[in-house]
């Protein structure tokens, strides 16, 4: 009798399984778990970002992938990206392809036809698992010339538990105060706070501009009132008049605004 061929290939798996397990509250942690996860999941290059539910994302490593790339996306890419969108959504863990979140997020098209398309990635499927808080972490496969395939998506689906064992028991080897992304080193390393150019929206009054860089930054009304010792009601008539002043009547236009702006040539 045949066996199915991930059972065939599964013999493949033990030894990266073995590092994974022994890197375990170490640096190379990150390192042997996407070692781990690539067996048998073909891919060209991998990033690794951790979300917020309230913060901007935070750029943890890379491999194969270009630091340009990285800087563009810290700097404004990011408010397109469907998994972040997602995740400050409905805090979905797990096996996340993009295609799943093609649908919801047709109106986040520059992250597709603009990020994706100048990192030469044609698909990409996510692994996100909890790391602590209001954040997850989360793992990228990516290619460049065709889509994962449902088997290979099953196959991540079958191994997830072990993946998020592995992780849970990393944080819980860490110490409290323990930072998956540490000081920056390069102008990659880490994310950058969305700055407001003198000469965008000039309109808008210095007050006004403080509210939208906490916008762009991804905090909530809620946070926002907080931060500027205001009420949630007089955050959201100072949102109103913004938007009258820029013309526009939603938060991705204001993002679309900065964005266009910022990838200006």
């Amino acid at each position: 009798m045949n066996q199915p061929k991930d059972i065939m290939r599964g013999d493949t798996i033990w030894e990266p399984l073995a590092r994974a397990i022994a890197a375990i509250g170490t640096d190379e942690h990150v390192d042997r778990l996407i070692d781990l996860i690539g067996v048998d999941i073909a891919h060209d290059l991998v990033t690794v970002t951790r979300y917020s539910a309230t913060k901007t994302p935070e750029f943890v490593k890379h491999r194969g992938f270009s630091d340009e790339m990285v800087s563009h996306y810290l700097a404004s890419y990011y408010v397109f990206d469907p998994f972040y969108a997602s995740w400050q959504r409905e805090r979905r863990l797990g096996i996340v392809p993009l295609k799943r979140l093609a649908d919801d997020e047709v109106k986040r098209g520059q992250y597709i036809a603009g990020f994706l398309a100048q990192s030469r990635i044609v698909d990409e499927v996510g692994i996100l698992f909890a790391d602590g808080g209001d954040w997850c972490l989360g793992i990228f496969l990516d290619r460049s010339e065709k889509p994962f395939r449902e088997r290979e998506i099953a196959l991540l689906d079958e191994r997830l538990p072990v993946f998020s064992a592995l992780h849970a028991l990393d944080i819980k080897a860490r110490a409290p105060d323990f930072l998956r992304t540490s000081a920056p080193s390069g102008p990659a390393a880490s994310p950058r706070k969305p700055s407001i150019p003198d000469e965008l929206w000039p309109e808008l009054s210095q007050r006004e501009r403080e509210l939208v860089q906490l916008v762009l930054a991804g905090h909530p009304t809620a946070a926002i009132a907080e931060r500027l010792g205001i009420t949630v009601g007089t955050t959201k008539n100072h949102r109103r008049r913004i938007y009258e002043k820029l013309d526009i009547t939603t938060e991705r236009e204001l993002f679309l605004q900065f964005f266009e702006f910022m990838t200006r040539d």
